[in-house]
């Protein structure tokens, strides 16, 4: 499942980094959010908001825990490979430390690629559970809505 991200498939250019991948989606998010907004502003408009606003919410939420699914690995390999790097540079290594921060921030130039790829996919997925909760505010204004127009017309 998880390769299928990093995967090159025939819709996404070979060029085409990760961060730029993210970022292209999270513009298609956005653009959806909007776009139910914009139906939020017209009565008439509701319902075909409503048929859209529960099978997007549930195509983020699915897309969130898809993600949350491809970090587990990445973190998992993270974390061996720190755990590696810093046995390596505190019992094997000829090179001694004055402190730890100095160690760390070895180990963590040695890891830069995959912290890059776990920094882009957590920010990734904190965006996508932002969309669930704007979703999901629409969906309550969507009540709002209509109780506004209800007392707009006098009932």
């Amino acid at each position: 499942m998880a390769e299928d991200f990093f995967n090159i498939n025939p819709d996404v250019p070979p060029e085409e980094s990760l961060s730029d991948r993210c970022k292209k989606e999270r513009k298609q998010w956005n653009d959806t959010v909007d776009n139910m907004s914009v139906l939020l502003k017209e009565v008439k408009d509701i319902p075909l908001l409503m048929v859209d606003l529960y099978s997007e919410r549930q195509r983020a939420a699915e897309y969130y825990h898809y993600i949350i699914s491809i970090l587990i690995p990445i973190n998992r390999q993270y974390n061996a490979q720190y755990n590696e790097r810093y046995d390596f540079y505190t019992l094997k290594s000829q090179i001694r430390y004055p402190n730890e921060t100095t160690k760390n921030s070895r180990i963590f130039q040695e890891l830069a690629d995959i912290i890059e790829r776990r920094e882009i996919l957590n920010n990734h997925a904190k965006f996508m559970l932002q969309t669930v909760s704007s979703i999901d505010a629409i969906i309550y204004a969507v009540n709002n809505r209509i109780k506004y127009e209800e007392i707009k017309i006098g009932k």
